[in-house]
């Protein structure tokens, strides 16, 4: 067994694909091609089933995979040690984070960082916030910046910031005076109630904020009448810009986004509510240097 094998099949496995997986691999498809062949001779065994296109795990290969990732993670815990230890300017940072905070974060911290660590390659994986967890469990990434998810986290992590979750209304909406004096928040109270007439511009339910709008409304026991779904907070904004609907929105997200007509945002009457944005990381990783300074950049911008 080496290296290059387990990343290889941990490539194919992913991509369901050679011509999908040399692409990530940045080899050409025969290559890879010639590459298996020669390995499954090498091993003593076939690693995939072909089927049409797409390639599955035997169950030898599924054996080989569990142990390989094993090894991998083995390997990244030494060189963390060695980071640590040396202090290391060198190497690769793999960091998973969700569309709309990378469109801001990104800019603010990375040229930053690249100052303090030349030599340090960041990749920057860019998804979905359903996707970014993923990535830090099946090894694609080193650290992951997040929303702090409702369900069990079985990762460490650092709390970044604890920010108010608001509700962003249209600018000329009827009830925008309806605000009241707020000392729990930077911004004025208001009753959900008097949106009950309103379209709710949505996040899903596996999305964080999607779950903490639902947590409001069980709690006001409030029913929307109507309701749209996005996966994208600037959709989700833009569109209640635009008088479409009303939303919800992380704080932060706010001094981030750009507006023609700004909307208003206003606190939840009643328990405002929050979420925790986290850098999170496999559990019992020991940080080199170099992520402890990303991670204190991201404290500072936010």
């Amino acid at each position: 067994m080496e290296m290059k094998d387990i990343e290889y099949i941990k490539a194919i496995h992913e991509c369901k694909s050679l011509t999908k997986a040399a692409e990530t691999l940045y080899i050409s498809q025969p290559s890879l091609s010639m590459y298996l062949k020669n390995m499954n001779t090498r091993l003593g065994f076939s690693v995939f089933n072909q089927i049409g296109k797409k390639f599955e795990l035997t169950f030898l290969g599924e054996r080989f995979l569990a142990a390989g990732s094993e090894i991998l993670r083995i390997r990244d815990d030494f060189y963390d040690e060695a980071a640590t230890i040396l202090d290391n300017k060198i190497g690769r940072l793999r960091v998973s984070i969700p569309f709309m905070r990378g469109s801001y974060l990104a800019p603010e911290i990375l040229p930053k960082f690249n100052e303090i660590y030349p030599n340090i390659t960041v990749e920057l994986l860019e998804e979905s916030s359903k996707v970014v967890e993923e990535k830090i469990n099946n090894g694609e990434a080193d650290i992951a910046i997040m929303n702090k998810p409702h369900h069990a986290l079985h990762l460490d992590y650092e709390v970044i910031k604890t920010e108010e979750i608001l509700l962003a209304v249209p600018a000329n909406h009827p009830c925008i005076h309806e605000g009241k004096a707020n000392p729990h928040s930077n911004y004025p109270a208001i009753d959900l109630r008097l949106f009950e007439k309103d379209r709710f511009i949505l996040h899903f339910p596996d999305q964080r904020t999607g779950q903490i709008a639902e947590t409001i409304f069980t709690e006001l026991a409030f029913t929307p009448r109507q309701v749209i779904h996005t996966r994208n907070i600037e959709t989700a904004v833009n569109l209640t810009v635009t008088g479409y609907g009303v939303s919800f929105v992380n704080e932060t997200h706010i001094r981030h986004l750009k507006f023609g007509n700004a909307p208003r945002f206003f606190s939840i009457e009643g328990q405002p509510h929050y979420a925790d944005m986290i850098v999170a990381y496999r559990k019992g990783r020991t940080l080199p240097p170099y992520i402890k300074t990303l991670i204190a950049l991201c404290k500072e911008v936010v």
